[in-house]
């Protein structure tokens, strides 16, 4: 048999010059209802799909592609597709489809019978069964494509990586439809955002699968949560779920990046030690804890104004004491790792990683320099490692064995960063004599440890990798730092 392609469209233009350009290159098309009146209008031999199924149309129009026998002409592969062919029935070696205009539905209530309607499923269940198989199938979604396909066709273009491009392509737009619907659909049912990062700005919130994080949250009082809030929360909780499990710890946040994070053996313990290393940014921040919020830490942070409160649960007189603050927005949930992946929109694209789950354990560090660090040392590189993979590069902490005395962050040299840690340090009033440091990334030139040691810093805990690695070592020596290699970099941009 011939070549064979499949074709049902919604938006009809440019649809008679496909037609006549596959015919001219010896297909024998076969189209649904409109599409194939549209085809048959300007001349072009077609086959109407009901020759195979026996159905004209069911519900209205609505059902006329969903049939086994169509279906198996696109799926067919391997033994099946030759049999098929031996059989003389057909197969497709083309499918040309497009969704109902379901962007149309954007300004109708999401209940809406009109809004419904607009919802697709013929043409992405075609699209979806000729993308999978694509080692013989071509899936051509929307109209956009077919001028491309048609140039492939004629000069030879239809290869195994041509037909994956275009079943990739197919899933991309599927998810997007599906996406579509679905944030149509869940309006009413999810939080609603008063806007994005900017009054100008619009956004909403769009919970995945299965249920985890945020969407299990119990938002017990307050306000309801804006975009900053959950984002600044997640971060939030990240720094928790890494902090020591065997302690109570506490991550005081603000604009994405700790303003500290400590330990202890109650919460208020570990609230005082985080509070240290800078007790003005934390007004209006987030305050994320790993343990229970109890009467002794509610009662201490009257004194502070807070924008959200997370811990995995509240004693009654303590949930009492926080929900008579009606713009304190506060949280049961316990703070974990997210371990799906990562995903950042860019211009054109998205970017996907995983997530950075990696936390090196004492036992693997290698100890670079004659001093070796003390056991409370070793702790205060432990809090420290654990915090600063989660501080935006280039990030630099300072701390003791209690968590964090200074954090410094996002700047463009290593060194900036560390002197900006002081510099937050000493404005504390935090003595730094015997504290340790931990930085993301390696220190390229010995200038960041000779600046540590005139700070007091007297254990640093780095990735290690530097050509200059020996020369940062000497200098440690020098100044009697233990330093430890991680063999393992944090960036966070």
């Amino acid at each position: 048999m011939g070549k064979a392609a499949l074709i049902s469209v919604y938006d009809k233009a440019g649809l008679t010059s496909f037609a006549a350009g596959l015919h001219s290159l010896g297909f024998k098309l076969y189209a649904s209802g409109g599409t194939a009146g549209a085809i048959m209008q300007a001349h072009i031999p077609v086959i109407p799909t009901e020759t195979l199924t026996g159905v004209v149309s069911l519900l209205g129009g609505r059902v006329k592609t969903l049939h086994p026998e169509l279906h198996a002409a696109i799926l067919a592969d391997g033994g099946d597709r030759r049999e098929r062919e031996e059989a003389g029935k057909v197969v497709f070696d083309l499918v040309a489809v497009d969704f109902y205009p379901f962007r149309k539905a954007m300004d109708l209530p999401a209940d809406s019978r009109e809004a419904i309607e607009l919802v697709d499923v013929g043409g992405p269940t075609m699209a979806r069964a000729a993308a999978k198989n694509w080692a013989h199938v071509i899936s051509a979604v929307g109209t956009d494509c077919f001028q491309e396909v048609l140039e492939n066709l004629k000069t030879g273009g239809n290869t195994s990586t041509f037909r994956r491009r275009m079943a990739a392509r197919t899933f991309r737009l599927t998810c997007a439809y599906d996406q579509q619907v679905a944030l149509k659909l869940e309006e009413g049912l999810v939080p609603e955002l008063r806007y994005g990062e900017n009054p100008h700005q619009k956004a909403r919130i769009h919970f995945t699968e299965p249920e985890r994080g945020f969407r299990k949250a119990e938002i017990l009082g307050g306000k309801t949560m804006s975009f900053n809030n959950y984002s600044d929360a997640s971060a939030a909780c990240a720094i928790a779920a890494d902090l020591p499990a065997d302690k109570a710890g506490v991550v005081l946040l603000k604009h994405g990046n700790p303003c500290g994070a400590g330990t202890g053996a109650s919460p208020v313990e570990a609230f005082e030690n985080a509070l240290r290393a800078d007790r003005t940014s934390p007004y209006g921040g987030i305050l994320v804890s790993n343990r229970a919020i109890d009467m002794e830490l509610a009662a201490r942070l009257k004194e502070i104004f807070l924008e959200i409160i997370i811990a995995p649960d509240y004693e009654t007189d303590a949930l009492n004491r926080l929900l008579r603050r009606k713009n304190l927005r506060t949280i049961r949930l316990k703070p974990e790792r997210d371990t799906r992946p990562s995903v950042r929109s860019i211009w054109g694209g998205l970017l996907i990683q995983e997530q950075d789950a990696s936390l090196e354990a004492p036992s693997a560090w290698k100890v670079v320099t004659k001093r070796e660090p003390s056991a409370l040392e070793i702790d205060a590189l432990d809090i420290a490692w654990r915090v600063v993979k989660n501080v935006k590069s280039n990030a630099i902490v300072i701390g003791d064995h209690r968590g964090t005395l200074g954090v410094g962050i996002g700047q463009p040299s290593r060194v900036e960063s560390l002197d900006l840690a002081v510099r937050r340090a000493i404005r504390e009033g935090n003595d730094l004599a015997g504290s340790a440091l931990a930085s993301d990334a390696f220190f390229p030139f010995r200038d960041g440890p000779v600046a540590a040691a005139k700070a007091g810093v007297r254990a640093i805990i780095q990735p290690g990798g530097s050509i200059r690695d020996d020369e940062v070592t000497e200098a440690c020596d020098h100044h009697g730092i233990a330093m430890v290699f991680t063999g393992m970099r944090h960036f966070l941009h």
